[in-house]
């Protein structure tokens, strides 16, 4: 079977559609390309995991009402573009992931009679995908809510929550950050470029952790490393700041996490059954982060505090109240990891397989 894999824009929609590509390629005899934009980041990071790309022009529906009308206007081109490829490469099935990438290809591939299955991260549906439903053979979610009475749904969850933590080795990243195996550690990490409204609480916060009885470490995102470490007078000897660090080596050894709440995050939480405390960002489209935190929130999965009301007081007290009540972090691990789907790859695989056939 050959797969045309469709997504762009956002990691939250790159990394699951790779991690499935990888599974399928190891698993069976699948054939895989994909489909994105040729100026965003899956322009660079799926060549460099070694699949075929192929790039078509398209712009999302943002910015001012003019760029909007150019937008729509792209979209004929977009869907020429994708017919062109989808023609060329003859793809028994095309797998969208969402992102605005998503609805020129969907389009093109009804046109040829190509078979398209959608996959929805996230607990909010996104713009590309509640357009394209109408054109999909089924559509495989991750929450209760997504596609909620539509028909041919299929709660398979992430592909990034198909992760073993037993496959993941930890002792790298924890030699490499100074971590010990007695270490109790709260992860702070807000995505690989960082959050600077988030940063700046952590830069007042990081001083009251002195003579905590944890290991605080901050993750800052590359883009605020720099501005971020010149702001601290000192860093107490129990926390950590780095630009960067391996999320899902330390996920297995973190007792507390404080984080976004993207699809991968919470996916990724679930494997690990990892307790959080999550700050949706009110930057995404149609807030769909604080939609995915408070399903996690109605089933005792997690702590959400939106961003406004984040305080450092606030934060330094939530921090503490779950460090201070191990059994209050087992029941939010607990609770969490009935979000995961360790057969996630192995389900979508078979079902992408009888669409397909």
């Amino acid at each position: 079977m050959k797969i045309c894999i469709v997504t762009g824009g956002s990691g939250g929609h790159i990394y699951p559609a790779l991690t499935f590509a990888d599974y399928a390629k190891e698993n069976s005899d699948t054939s895989i390309f994909f489909i994105g934009n040729q100026d965003r980041m899956e322009s660079r990071i799926i060549p460099e995991a070694g699949y075929p790309f192929f790039a078509i022009h398209n712009k999302g529906l943002q910015g001012s009402v003019l760029d909007k009308v150019k937008a729509v206007a792209g979209q004929f081109s977009a869907i020429s573009e994708a017919r062109k490829i989808l023609k060329e490469q003859k793809p028994d099935l095309l797998f969208a992931f969402g992102g605005y990438v998503t609805l020129p290809c969907v389009l093109a591939a009804h046109r040829l009679n190509i078979p398209v299955v959608l996959h929805e991260q996230n607990a909010y549906v996104g713009k590309a995908n509640k357009m394209a439903a109408r054109y999909a053979r089924a559509i495989i979610t991750c929450y209760d809510k997504a596609f909620e009475g539509v028909e041919s749904v299929y709660q398979y969850g992430n592909p990034r929550g198909a992760i073993d933590p037993k496959q993941i080795d930890s002792k790298h990243e924890m030699k490499r950050l100074g971590i010990k195996d007695t270490d109790a550690i709260v992860l702070y990490v807000m995505g690989s470029q960082g959050a600077q409204t988030m940063n700046d609480v952590m830069v007042d916060l990081i001083p009251k952790v002195k003579d905590k009885p944890y290991k605080l470490v901050v993750s800052t995102g590359a883009n605020e490393y720099q501005s971020f470490i010149r702001r601290i007078e000192q860093v107490p000897s129990n926390v950590i700041v780095e630009p960067f660090v391996d999320q899902k080596a330390l996920l297995g050894v973190t007792d507390l996490v404080v984080a976004r709440s993207g699809a991968t995050t919470i996916a990724e939480l679930a494997a690990f059954k990892t307790p959080s405390i999550l700050i949706p960002s009110p930057y995404v489209a149609n807030n769909h982060q604080l939609y995915n935190a408070k399903a996690l929130e109605d089933k005792g999965a997690c702590v959400l505090i939106e961003e406004d009301r984040v305080k450092t007081d606030v934060l330094m007290d939530a921090i503490d109240d779950l460090m201070g009540d191990s059994i209050k972090l087992k029941a939010i691990g607990t609770a969490v990891s009935t979000f995961a789907r360790p057969d996630a790859n192995q389900r979508i695989l078979a079902l992408l397989k009888t669409i397909g056939a």
